[in-house]
């Protein structure tokens, strides 16, 4: 499923750098009261030009999951007024993965054994890992 932001503009400013670095940590907030384990913020930037962030985190299982995706849907198109460009839940293409793709700060939710199975950390240890919360 994909979801468009009505108002997309491209961001070519200082300014849109901070405004990806406040949603990365907005998601961040919402993620960790929504009980998702092993956070991790990384910036991307340096390595490719898809996104400034990468947001992971593991969840227990789908319902936890698909808890997390509904209420960044809410608070963030409410306070925001942002929908993710394309999310794909733990139910479609194998399952273990939720990825919600916002511009700029992509999420990536995992089942515990698809997050070590992927291991985007290593994949992508390059990267400057700006928050950990564990």
């Amino acid at each position: 499923m994909i979801y468009w932001k009505a108002d997309f503009a491209v961001w070519t400013n200082k300014e849109a750098e901070l405004n990806s670095n406040e949603l990365a940590r907005k998601i961040v907030e919402i993620i960790e009261e929504k009980q998702a384990a092993e956070i991790v913020l990384l910036d991307v930037s340096e390595q490719t030009s898809i996104a400034t962030y990468f947001v992971l985190g593991t969840v227990n299982n789908e319902r936890q999951a698909n808890s997390i995706r509904d209420d960044l849907w809410q608070q963030l198109q409410i306070e925001e007024k942002m929908r993710p460009l394309n999310v794909h839940d733990l139910r479609q293409e194998g399952g273990g993965w939720l990825l919600a793709d916002y511009g700029d700060v992509i999420l990536h939710l995992f089942t515990e054994e698809t997050r070590h199975h992927y291991d985007l950390e290593g994949l992508w240890s390059d990267a400057q890992v700006v928050l950990k919360i564990l």
